[in-house]
């Protein structure tokens, strides 16, 4: 590597590392964009933009307009990511500034609270939720009395101090820890992740209608706990009462152990994470349901097979594997797990019991899930009848204009003979 090239990267690392909040009034960089979108979907991608004279440092708020000068919007702006510019306002009025961001997070917090009432049943639950909240690359769950915030872009990590200074006015006395996963620090090209959480927030217990589940902050997935599932756990405890449940990916418990509680006879969970199991063990002595819960470690594919060669069967079964697939390539690899998971489920459901079948692939539409339930019902010689298609918890909003925004899918279906 030439000298020059090495003193270009330290300069480039010292702007990065001083990066300045723009001021009110001030002019952003202009990014211009060449190639007309869809439907007003707020993610441009590099080839539909030209290419800056002036570097942009990653994560910066830029002005994007056309070519003859039309201003299209403000967003968020990184060369390295393919998702190159993640618009926050189509407004030809409005610069993002401090006011603003707080604004925006006010009326994300006043929808959970005003209209869904959520703090009156369960104190884990989404604040924000990316673009369907307005906000791009940016999530955040309460959990007790913690605030979330998981980056998946380098514009809100850029823009922390007025992220954190409008949830510290809707949230003055919680703690807030920011993380970010691997994969997003890799494909965004900075690394975002803030420092680690307070002993006081590391360990929590958070409540869920009548249950209680530990969290991890050193140890759990994305931010901690999944409130995406809230409403079909206790659809389910409810349908599971007086029966028995095979909980499959069961992670830290939530379906099982909202089951025991509603009274359902019996509840097998599995799950290949032995962390996760661990804790979900911890959360059944918790809920005081460990004579009706059993916890264990395995294959989901593996268990299924041998409960088929013993013939045991289940009157209630949910099926909710982690993402399957993150690229369109693996997504042929991910359907057919699907399948063949959902088609072993089936040949353990008894005649007429309910199946909860789920995927949280974005890439999975809901008619890719419905037709791998069609084949896998073929394949197991089963009448599949779906009375019910749901989706993620309403704290969980989708903007219209960007489906992918709906990730989670839930079917609930009967498994019946063939007649």
């Amino acid at each position: 590597m030439s000298k020059r090239i090495e003193r270009r990267q330290e300069r480039e690392r010292r702007e990065e590392s001083v990066y300045r909040l723009p001021a009110p009034g001030s002019a952003l960089p202009q990014i211009v964009l060449i190639e007309r979108r869809p439907g007003h979907h707020p993610w441009i991608f590099r080839r539909m933009l030209e290419e800056p004279k002036q570097r942009v440092i990653p994560g910066a708020l830029v002005e994007c307009v056309t070519r003859d000068g039309r201003r299209v919007g403000c967003g968020y702006y990184n060369a390295n990511s393919e998702i190159t510019l993640r618009l926050l306002s189509e407004d030809p009025r409005v610069v993002p500034d401090g006011e603003w961001f707080a604004r925006r997070i006010a009326d994300a917090v006043a929808f959970r609270h005003d209209v869904l009432k959520l703090p009156e049943t369960t104190d884990a639950y989404r604040v924000i939720h990316s673009e369907g909240d307005g906000l791009s690359g940016l999530v955040v769950d309460r959990l007790a009395n913690v605030l979330v915030l998981e980056l998946y872009s380098a514009g809100p990590f850029r823009h922390l101090p007025w992220i954190q200074a409008g949830l510290r006015a809707c949230f003055p006395d919680a703690e807030q820890v920011v993380r970010a996963d691997a994969r997003s620090e890799k494909y965004e090209g900075v690394a975002m992740d803030g420092p680690p959480p307070s002993e006081n927030a590391c360990e929590l217990t958070v409540r869920e209608g009548a249950a209680r589940f530990h969290v991890d902050l050193r140890k759990g997935h994305k931010t901690g706990f999944f409130a995406d599932q809230r409403e079909h756990r206790a659809r389910l405890a409810e349908l599971s009462r007086g029966h028995e449940l095979f909980d499959g990916c069961c992670y830290s418990g939530g379906f099982a152990i909202q089951a025991a509680l509603a009274g359902a006879k019996r509840v097998e969970a599995v799950d290949l994470d032995e962390k996760a199991i661990a804790v979900a063990e911890s959360n059944g002595k918790l809920n005081a349901v460990t004579d009706r819960v059993t916890f264990a470690h395995g294959n989901v594919f593996n268990v299924l097979r041998e409960h088929r060669a013993a013939r045991k069967r289940f009157a209630r079964m949910v099926l909710d594997p982690p993402k399957l697939a993150v690229s369109k390539s693996e997504l042929p690899k991910a359907l057919q797990s699907y399948k063949d998971m959902n088609r072993q489920g089936m040949q353990c459901v008894e005649a007429g019991g309910v199946l909860l079948s789920c995927s949280c692939t974005g890439l999975v539409s809901e008619l890719d899930l419905i037709g791998v339930l069609r084949d896998a019902a073929s394949e197991a010689r089963a009448d599949l009848q779906i009375f019910a298609v749901g989706g993620a918890s309403p704290d969980h909003p989708w903007a219209a204009r960007m489906p992918e925004g709906r990730y989670l899918k839930v079917i609930y279906s009967r498994v019946r003979p063939l007649g």
